[in-house]
């Protein structure tokens, strides 16, 4: 019977055959979707097809979200797969390579390596951002969204749940992609309808879904008998599903899912390069000549050949001729040349097609000019635009659930249709060149902007310290760099 839910490659069996690359299905990645929560859980159909949903992701899913993450941590699956050696006492090096992680690392803080600012558009409410600050202090908001937006890299997806801890505060989290899903509706908008928590403990999944009013506990059952049996039922305020689904891209696919194959080639031309290099001490001797004529058996060869000594005499065949022999050792030919630059080609290709720029390149770092460097990196702004789109659309979706919950509770109300989300792509700029070229121009640059440019000080700080060098009082310093600067310096 064929597996529906497994990879090509049939990743559950351990063989001899080669595993050279990976395959994964369509079902893998496949969007959950239903017309409403209330059918899905509560009809008999249903929960025929919920309970499918759920074996798919066990099955198919997750099995795709795992090997993902191994090779974003250098655990590749196909280097450490399969049998790669014909001959079982030859070196089976499994040289691996953390390009996933490199890729999805360098992907990610380029994005989101700086914080996110918050806006709001003209007319809206200042207040609102006062209440956003302690939001964001609360849960270590620039922390979580690095940790997102890396799942998202690595993942395709990644997942935020919502609620109230026992202080009133807001409390945003983030789930393992490896434990949960979404279903959406059937409409053009494809909105959310509910999210499946499935994280296992003892062997048993703790299922709790989330619909958009109630939490719904199920009782344990292990991933091959799936049960669902109600436990608990209990109420929330956020008028939708407590759950914010963050997309890498359009297809929901990690930053080096379609490169896995070229890390697999690259691993295997490492690998490959190893085994030569230790076959070499392990190479055959080959001895040519009559050993009938110089009176050798097979077991003398072997003893001069452990002792590190051959000892090869010629003499008389039956003809009366003089016997030859020879004996040196037979391996295989490496093209250094070739080898190389098919590992080298690989390498390229990984760089180009994951748009992460290569910085050994030479090519790269003799570049001096500034929009020279941007054209070269010309790939990864348009990874970063296209992230910036979806994690956009994540960001309003969080602000929109605290905005529900606020107007259920009468918390400080939070207009989530007039925030705006600037980026601060994390790439190094050269400040003091640009206001040396500036003031070159005819440009003026006051104090405070060379101080605040500078890494040692900022404005506030060395005016304070000026004013209170100068004799000015705590009062009069409080004036002019506020409080907070005053008190930091009488301290």
């Amino acid at each position: 019977m064929d597996k529906v839910n497994e990879f090509e490659h049939g990743i559950d069996t351990v063989n001899k055959s080669r595993s050279d690359s990976l395959y994964f299905g369509s079902i893998s990645n496949e969007q959950f979707r239903y017309a409403s929560s209330d059918e899905l859980l509560n009809t008999d159909n249903g929960k025929k097809v919920f309970r499918g949903m759920i074996e798919t992701f066990f099955n198919s899913q997750q099995k795709r979200l795992k090997v993902l993450s191994s090779y974003a941590k250098g655990d590749n699956y196909s280097i450490l797969s399969g049998h790669r050696r014909l001959d079982n006492e030859k070196a089976d090096y499994r040289v691996r390579h953390k390009w996933g992680g490199y890729i999805s690392s360098f992907a990610t803080n380029y994005v989101i390596g700086n914080p996110v600012s918050i806006g709001i558009l003209e007319g809206a409410n200042e207040k609102q951002l006062e209440a956003i600050q302690e939001i964001e202090w609360n849960n270590d908001i620039n922390a979580l969204n690095g940790d997102l937006a890396l799942d998202a890299s690595i993942f395709g997806r990644a997942f935020e749940y919502h609620f109230r801890d026992k202080d009133g505060a807001d409390r945003v989290v983030l789930i393992n992609p490896l434990e949960m899903f979404v279903v959406r509706d059937l409409t053009v908008e494809q909105n959310i309808i509910l999210a499946v928590h499935l994280p296992v403990f003892a062997d048993k999944v703790n299922m709790t879904v989330y619909t958009k009013d109630q939490v719904i506990t199920y009782k344990p059952y292990t991933t091959n008998a799936v049960r669902l049996i109600v436990d608990t039922i209990t109420k929330h305020e956020y008028k939708d599903v407590p759950v914010v689904e963050w997309w890498n891209n359009r297809y929901r696919m990690g930053d080096f899912e379609s490169e896995i194959s070229l890390i697999d080639a690259y691993d295997a031309g490492q690998s490959d390069t190893a085994n030569y290099m230790s076959d070499l001490n392990d190479a055959m001797l080959l001895i040519k000549g009559d050993l009938d004529a110089l009176g050798l058996s097979a077991s003398d060869i072997a003893k001069m050949k452990d002792a590190n000594t051959l000892l090869l005499q010629t003499g008389i065949s039956t003809n009366g001729q003089q016997t030859s022999a020879d004996a040196g050792y037979i391996y295989k030919q490496y093209d250094v040349q070739g080898t190389e630059a098919y590992k080298n080609r690989l390498a390229n290709d990984i760089h180009r097609f994951s748009r992460i720029p290569n910085l050994e390149d030479d090519r790269f770092n003799a570049t001096s000019s500034g929009i020279a460097l941007l054209y070269k990196m010309i790939g990864l702004e348009q990874v970063r635009k296209n992230k910036e789109t979806y994690f956009t659309k994540a960001l309003r979706r969080r602000y929109e659930l605290i905005s529900n919950i606020h107007k259920a509770i009468n918390k400080p109300l939070i207009e989530a249709d007039k925030l705006t989300f600037t980026f601060h792509p994390n790439i190094p700029q050269d400040v003091w060149n640009e206001i040396k070229a500036y003031i070159e121009a005819g440009g003026v640059v006051s104090q405070e902007t060379l101080m605040n440019n500078a890494s040692f000080t900022d404005y506030k700080t060395e005016q304070s310290r000026i004013l209170k060098e100068g004799g000015a009082s705590d009062g009069e310093i409080s004036q002019i760099v506020g409080d907070v600067h005053a008190k930091q310096e009488s301290d």
